[in-house]
């Protein structure tokens, strides 16, 4: 309470100026507070739903041949080198995708030529069994063969991505890694 004692009603004003100041600072913590809650549950959200891998077909020390083969058959690409999300199996060599959403998928298929193998390397990337992009290389004029394609595509949680060696031919790798598969996330998407 202010007197008519000039001491005491600067002494009033500094409290109340006090008081707003700690009012305003409260509240503005808390605020940050939220903030940050939020930001935590945004980062949370976005680790849960990170999605990658990457693979190679081996990791030999000499260049070893998968095909070719009288059938389609999938392939086992067995060198992982990122699997976030344990979403790529090295069993079956495929890529079950967890979370719908837009995915960037590479496949880059190769092959050498070698004593009694044709030099033809195709493979078909597929999901869910359907063909999505052909990788074919049948030239025959120089002693390499070898696709890459890179697509960006909607999937669906569940759908099954492979990428599948077609009857008679072959692709070749070491560890030098040229036949690889890759794919990852971009971003989430309720619907597909």
């Amino acid at each position: 309470m202010c007197s008519n004692d000039q001491a005491a009603c600067g002494c009033c004003l500094m409290q109340t100026q006090m008081m707003r100041m700690e009012e305003f600072f409260n509240m503005t913590v808390k605020e940050l507070s939220q903030q940050l809650m939020t930001t935590k549950m945004n980062l949370d959200r976005i680790k849960k739903n990170r999605s990658a891998f990457s693979v190679a077909l081996n990791n030999e020390r000499s260049l070893t041949c998968f095909g070719p083969f009288s059938d389609d058959r999938p392939v086992p690409y067995k060198h992982v080198f990122l699997n976030l999300g344990d979403s790529y199996s090295i069993q079956t060599g495929i890529f079950t995708v967890p979370l719908s959403g837009v995915y960037s998928l590479a496949v880059t298929v190769y092959s050498r030529s070698a004593v009694n193998l044709p030099q033809v390397t195709c493979a078909l990337l597929q999901v869910n069994g359907v063909d999505v992009a052909p990788l074919v290389d049948k030239n025959g004029a120089d002693s390499e063969d070898s696709s890459t394609v890179v697509i960006a595509r909607h999937l669906k949680a569940g759908d099954k991505v492979s990428v599948v060696l077609q009857k008679g031919c072959n692709i070749c790798d070491d560890y030098n890694h040229y036949n690889t598969f890759t794919g990852f996330l971009l971003y989430a998407a309720a619907k597909a």
